[in-house]
């Protein structure tokens, strides 16, 4: 009852107070989809995702008016984010017998709905939640299932961020999970090409610059590092270097917990990064790091402090809307308008909780591998057993 009584509220939040500002963008791209223009010269507020995100677009198309497609809209949304924390809570607790994962599943569902990324996501009008599902279903079953990662392929053709994913994979060695992400990335391309020309045409053209005309303003609600750095006034080679290093850092930590077999700790880590290498990672793209609390949770009966910390700060911030806590006149800012430390703390908070997630991934990656030198020789090998991260189930350390 307290999960449908949740996603009651959030629904009801975001159809009848929502903006709705984004949904309205892709039913005007949709409708110019299906008469056979391009929906990114629609004037002022243009359609800025690749090709391949008019798939889900189209689906904004149903319904008679804005407001019924934006219930659709948003009872699709919580669908997903239900089997999404579905299969990370089988994921965290494999052997959970079904009775308490769905208690569990449904006090997470319950939380999640109210969390700030969530209610931004649906009174927006959002993908995150659907991209979300894409990315955790692309990735159940790892490594054994890696033909189901051409979800994930197709969540970055829709939007590019997910494809980091792919380079966590390539980092840790999976090459046909790469492949099949591959597959899912080009065929839901060649889908948009065959239901939009046009919008092929327009993004080869010059259409791939609009995300970054449209967010040229240094904004408090981007929290990314490059965005940081610039609103610090540092030179764009800092906040560049920033972001490679922290993708470098990642990826290289989320293959390393793979190959422990922790499949849920490396999702969870390399999902994180794309968020802080993004040029642009708005409040409600922190979806994201919900595989990040789930983990957290699973973590805390062995690691308290460090997962109460993270798992308290997120879920306070995330339900005291720390995103918008400075007024409208402060989200806007000129290059070089340094905050002192507690406008940062608020403004970035995001940001800063990410840093933070990552350095305690790194130290579960470093201490796992630390763990398994003195291991006894009952610890399965990758390399003699053919399988990337088999660890005997009561060695296992993180």
């Amino acid at each position: 009852m307290l999960a449908v009584a949740a996603a009651a509220t959030a629904g009801w939040l975001a159809v009848d107070a929502g903006p709705l500002a984004d949904i309205a963008i892709f039913r005007d791209s949709a409708q110019a989809v299906l008469n056979g223009q391009s929906p990114y010269v629609l004037g002022p507020a243009p359609f800025v995702y690749p090709p391949a995100g008019l798939l889900l677009a189209l689906l904004t198309a149903l319904g008679p008016n804005l407001h019924v497609a934006a219930a659709l809209w948003v009872a699709l949304s919580l669908a997903a984010l239900a089997r999404t924390l579905w299969i990370l809570t089988q994921t965290a607790w494999p052997t959970l017998e079904v009775p308490k994962l769905l208690r569990r599943v449904c006090w997470l569902f319950a939380a999640g709905c109210l969390l700030e990324p969530t209610l931004l996501t649906l009174a927006l009008g959002q993908v995150g939640l659907l991209l979300l599902w894409l990315t955790v279903e692309g990735t159940r079953g790892q490594p054994q299932h890696a033909r189901r990662v051409w979800l994930v392929g197709v969540a970055a053709a829709m939007k590019l961020t997910p494809g980091v994913l792919l380079l966590g994979f390539a980092a840790a060695g999976r090459w046909r999970s790469v492949l099949w992400g591959g597959v899912g990335l080009m065929g839901a391309t060649t889908v948009a090409a065959v239901a939009s020309p046009a919008a092929i045409r327009d993004y080869v053209s010059g259409a791939w610059r609009l995300p970054l005309d449209a967010n040229t303003r240094l904004n408090v609600q981007n929290h990314s590092l490059p965005n940081l750095s610039a609103l610090l006034g540092w030179p764009s080679w800092v906040g560049l270097s920033l972001a490679a290093i922290a993708l470098i850092a990642g990826t290289a930590v989320a293959a390393r917990l793979w190959r422990l077999g922790d499949e849920l700790a490396g999702l969870s880590t390399v999902l994180v990064t794309g968020l802080l290498v993004s040029p642009v990672s708005w409040g409600h793209h922190w979806v994201a790091t919900y595989p990040a609390l789930v983990l957290l949770l699973r973590e805390v009966k062995t690691r308290r402090v460090w997962c109460l910390a993270l798992l308290s700060t997120a879920f306070v911030g995330g339900s005291t809307w720390l995103d918008f806590g400075g007024s409208k006149d402060d989200e806007l800012l000129s290059s070089g308008e340094i905050w002192t430390p507690w406008p940062l703390l608020e403004h970035d908070w995001y940001l800063l909780w990410g840093v933070a997630f990552l350095i305690w991934a790194t130290v579960l990656a470093v201490r796992g591998q630390l763990s398994r030198i003195t291991e006894s020789n009952d610890v399965a090998d990758p390399k003699e057993t053919g399988c990337q991260g088999t660890i005997h189930p009561s060695r296992r350390t993180v």
